[in-house]
C-alpha cells in the first residue's frame, strides 16, 4: 500500500499515537478542545497525504525530490497562527509536528517495511511534506509574533503614560516616546542608560524602590512630582511591576506612570470648596469644627490650653439691607482680612455661618494675652470700611472661653462661646464677654429667678389668661384653656416656657398649679352666667410629672365650686404622660374620674400614644397638635392627612376633637368639613386677660 493511501487509510490510529504523545506536550488548557485539536492535526495530515500522492501519479518518473513549495499549506499556517494566538510556545509546536512524523512512520513500517524505491521515494517525500509543514507553520507563527510586538510597540509608544522596562541594574531596556518626553531625550538616546543618568526626582529613580520590587517580588507604588523640560510641575503616580522569568526568578522591572495632575488640581480644588469659605476664604464651619475637634483632643491629652474666640458683627443686617447683598460681601471679605491680620499664623480664624466668626487661639491660657488680642480685633472692626462710595462703621461682641478650664467637650466649649457673645451684644455691643462671667452671672440670675417665682403666688405677680375654643358646628364659645402668665417686675410678662421648666425642677410647680385651680375657681360663678343656658367647660393644663409623682390633687379643694356654678372642668395633660409607670397612671386617672373632672390630651399626634391607651383610660378629649393644622391644605397635605386620620379615629372611639392653632379661614373650613368638633387659635381670639375674655363670652360668638 502506498504511504498515501496508508495514511488516510489509517488516519484514526495515526492521530491516536500522535494525541498520546502530544498530550505530554501540550496539555488540554488552551481554550481549544481535544477535539478540536484532533480535527485540527487531522487536517494537516490529509494536507500532507495530498503532497505525497501528487509525487505518485508519475510513475514513469526517476526518484527526485522536489522542493519547490505547493503553495496551499494553509493548515499548517493557519496552525502556527493559532499556536501563537493560544499563547503555546514555538518549540512545543515543534514538537507537534515531531509526534506526527512519528506515528506514521511508526505505523507504516510496522505494517510493511518500505523495500522498493516508490515507497522509499514515498517516505522522502514524507518527511519533506513534513518539513515543508513545520515552516509554513513556524513562518506564520514568527509572523504573527513579529506583528504582535509591533502592534505592542505602537501601543506603548503612542500611549500618553510614560512606559519603560529597566534591566535589574537599573538600566533602561525599552522606552516609550511618553517617557522620553518626560526625560527630554530622544527613545534611542534613553535606551541603555541608567535610571539615575536622568533628570528624575530621586524619590522615582532611587535604587530603593527597585531593590524591593526585585527582592520581594511584589509591584510597588508611588507618587512623584516632577519638572518637565519646558518649566512644567506636573504630578505622576507610578507603579513598578516585577517581570519574572520561567523559574519565577526577577529578569527586568517594568514600570508605568500616569499624569495626576489635572486630577490632583481638581482634588485640591473640591477640599478647597469643602472647608473653606467661599466669599471670605477662611475656614469655613466644617473646617472649624474639625479642627476644634482636634485641638481639644490635643488638650485633654496633654494640658495645653487653648482659647476661643466667637464674634457677631453688630447691625450688619442694617447695612446689607442698606447697600445690598453685594456690599455685605465685600464687608465679609475685609471683616475676614481684618481679624486674620490680629492672630498668629497657627491660629484659625473661620466665618461659620452669615456675619459670625470664630477664632481658635492655640497653645495659651494667658487671658492678658487673649483679651489684647480680642480687643486689637474689636479696634478693627470699628475703624471705617470703604464699600464702592460708601463709608460704614461698624462693631462687633465678642464671647471668650477657655478649654478645657471652662469645657470638656468640643461642643460644649462652641456651647459656652456662643453665650458669652450674646451676652456681649446684649449688653451693648462693641465688647468682649468672658465664659466666666456668664457662667456666675447665669448662676446667680438663676438663683434670684427661683427666689421670684417662689415667691410670685404671694407677690401678685402669676396672671391668668383664657382662649376661647369655638364649636365649629354654630360658632359659639364653648369651651376655654387656661393659660398661666408671669407678670415679672424687671422683664415683663413671661410666657410658661420662660419659668415652668424651672418650676419643675425646684418643685414650685405643686404651689403654681394650687394657685391656678383656686384663681380658675374664683371665676366660675361669672363664666356660667355669661355662658346662660349652654354648657362651658374650662380646661387646664396640668404637669405629667407632677399629675404622676405629686401627692397633690390641685384640683380636689375647688369640687364644690365647679360644681355648684355648673362649669364643667377638663384636665389637659400632653402625650408622653403615657411613657410613666401605667399601674400608677391607672389610679390616677381613677380619681379624675372618680371627680367628675374629664380628659384632654394635649398634642395629640407628635409622639406616644397609641389606640390602646385612649381606650384604657378613658380620654375624654384629643387635642390635635397645631403643627398638623397650621399650614393645612395644599402646603401641608400630609398634616391635614394625619389630622383627618386622627378625627376619624377619635369619632370611631367616641371622643371629641380640638384643633389647635387654628389662624385662617381656609384652616377652618377645612376642620369644619372634615367633622372636627372644637377649634382653637388666633383666628379666633388669641389668650385674653380675665376681663376682656368676659366680653367676649358674654356675646357667646366669635365672629368673622
Amino acid at each position: 500500500m502506498r504511504l498515501a493511501e496508508f495514511i488516510r487509510t489509517h488516519r484514526n490510529e495515526i492521530l491516536q499515537i500522535w494525541e498520546q504523545d502530544a498530550e505530554e506536550i501540550i496539555p488540554y488548557e488552551y481554550r481549544l478542545t481535544r477535539v478540536e485539536v484532533r480535527d485540527h492535526v487531522d487536517q494537516i495530515l490529509l494536507k500532507i497525504a495530498g503532497e505525497v500522492e501528487k509525487r505518485q501519479a508519475d510513475v514513469q518518473r526517476v526518484i527526485h525530490i522536489d522542493d519547490t513549495p505547493s503553495g496551499n499549506d494553509i493548515p499548517a499556517q493557519l496552525h502556527g497562527v493559532e499556536r501563537h494566538d493560544l499563547g503555546i510556545d514555538i518549540v512545543d509546536v515543534a514538537t507537534e509536528f515531531s509526534a506526527m512524523r512519528t506515528a506514521v512512520v511508526q505505523l507504516w513500517t510496522r505494517d510493511s517495511a518500505p523495500t522498493n524505491p516508490l515507497d522509499l521515494n514515498d517516505l522522502m517525500r514524507f518527511h519533506k511534506e513534513v518539513d515543508r509543514a513545520l515552516a509554513e507553520s513556524i513562518d506564520q507563527y514568527a509572523r504573527r509574533k513579529e506583528r504582535q510586538g509591533r502592534l505592542f510597540e505602537t501601543m506603548l509608544s503612542s500611549l500618553p503614560d510614560p512606559c519603560y522596562i529597566l534591566s535589574l541594574e537599573g538600566r533602561f531596556i525599552y522606552a516609550n516616546d511618553a517617557m522620553a518626553n518626560m526625560c527630554g531625550l530622544p527613545p534611542d538616546d534613553v535606551i541603555g542608560r541608567m535610571f539615575c543618568e536622568l533628570p528624575l526626582p530621586a524619590n522615582y529613580n532611587g535604587r530603593e524602590q527597585l531593590c524591593e520590587v526585585i527582592h520581594r517580588k511584589t509591584q510597588r507604588e508611588g507618587e512623584v512630582e516632577i519638572s518637565t523640560p519646558a518649566g512644567e510641575k506636573r504630578c505622576f503616580e507610578y507603579v513598578y511591576v516585577p517581570a519574572l522569568d520561567d523559574n519565577e526568578e526577577v529578569e527586568a522591572v517594568s514600570g508605568i506612570a500616569h499624569d495626576v495632575t489635572s486630577r490632583k488640581a481638581s482634588e485640591a480644588e473640591s477640599w478647597q470648596h469643602a472647608n473653606f469659605d467661599i466669599l471670605t476664604n477662611v475656614p469655613n464651619r466644617r473646617l472649624f469644627r474639625d479642627r476644634l475637634e482636634q485641638h481639644a483632643a490635643h488638650s485633654l491629652r496633654t494640658g495645653d490650653p487653648f482659647a476661643l474666640l466667637f464674634i457677631d458683627l453688630d447691625r450688619f443686617k442694617e447695612i446689607n439691607d442698606r447697600l445690598g447683598h453685594d456690599a455685605g460681601d465685600d464687608l465679609l471679605k475685609e471683616v475676614a482680612t481684618r481679624i486674620s491680620a490680629c492672630v498668629r499664623q497657627s491660629d484659625t480664624v473661620a466665618r461659620i455661618g452669615g456675619d459670625e466668626f470664630t477664632v481658635i487661639l492655640l497653645d495659651t491660657g494667658n487671658m492678658d494675652l487673649i483679651e489684647n488680642i480680642a480687643g486689637a480685633i474689636l479696634e478693627e472692626l470699628t475703624k471705617p470700611f470703604q464699600l464702592g462710595d460708601e463709608e460704614v462703621t461698624i462693631s462687633g461682641s465678642i464671647g471668650v472661653t477657655l478649654f478645657p478650664e471652662d469645657a470638656t467637650t468640643p461642643q460644649q466649649l462652641l456651647s459656652n462661646a456662643d453665650q458669652a457673645m450674646y451676652y456681649a451684644k446684649y449688653s451693648g455691643r462693641n465688647q468682649i464677654f468672658l465664659y466666666t462671667d456668664v457662667a456666675q452671672r447665669s448662676r446667680t440670675d438663676r438663683q434670684l429667678m427661683i427666689s421670684e417665682l417662689r415667691a410670685a403666688p404671694t407677690s401678685d405677680q402669676l396672671r391668668l389668661y383664657y382662649q376661647p375654643i369655638i364649636d365649629l358646628t354654630d360658632g359659639r364659645i364653648a369651651k376655654a384653656e387656661v393659660l398661666l402668665r408671669w407678670q415679672h417686675p424687671r422683664r415683663g410678662l413671661l410666657l410658661p416656657a420662660d419659668f415652668l421648666g424651672l418650676a419643675e425642677e425646684t418643685g414650685i410647680m405643686c404651689s403654681l398649679e394650687n394657685w391656678v385651680f383656686a384663681q380658675a375657681a374664683l371665676s366660675t360663678d361669672q363664666w356660667s352666667a355669661l355662658a346662660g343656658d349652654e354648657a362651658f367647660q374650662i380646661t387646664i393644663n396640668t404637669s405629667p410629672l407632677q399629675f404622676m409623682h405629686g401627692n397633690s390633687k390641685p384640683w380636689e379643694p375647688h369640687l364644690e365650686t365647679f360644681a355648684k356654678s355648673g362649669t364643667e372642668i377638663a384636665v389637659e395633660l400632653t402625650e408622653n404622660v403615657f411613657l410613666h409607670d401605667s399601674k400608677n397612671l391607672s389610679s390616677r386617672f381613677a380619681e379624675l374620674q372618680d371627680a367628675g373632672i374629664q380628659l384632654a390630651l394635649d398634642d395629640f399626634g407628635t409622639g406616644y400614644s397609641s389606640l390602646a391607651y385612649l381606650k384604657r383610660f378613658d380620654v375624654n378629649y384629643l387635642k390635635i397638635d397645631q403643627s398638623f393644622v397650621r399650614g393645612s391644605g395644599i402646603s401641608n397635605s400630609s398634616g391635614q392627612t394625619i389630622a383627618e386620620t386622627i378625627i376619624v379615629m377619635a369619632h370611631k372611639l367616641g371622643l371629641k376633637v380640638v384643633a389647635e392653632g387654628v389662624e385662617t379661614a381656609e384652616q377652618r373650613d377645612w376642620l369644619v368639613a372634615a367633622g372636627c368638633d372644637y377649634g382653637q387659635g388666633f383666628y379666633f381670639s388669641k389668650p385674653l386677660p380675665a376681663d376682656a375674655f368676659s366680653q367676649l363670652l358674654g356675646n357667646g360668638y366669635v365672629t368673622h
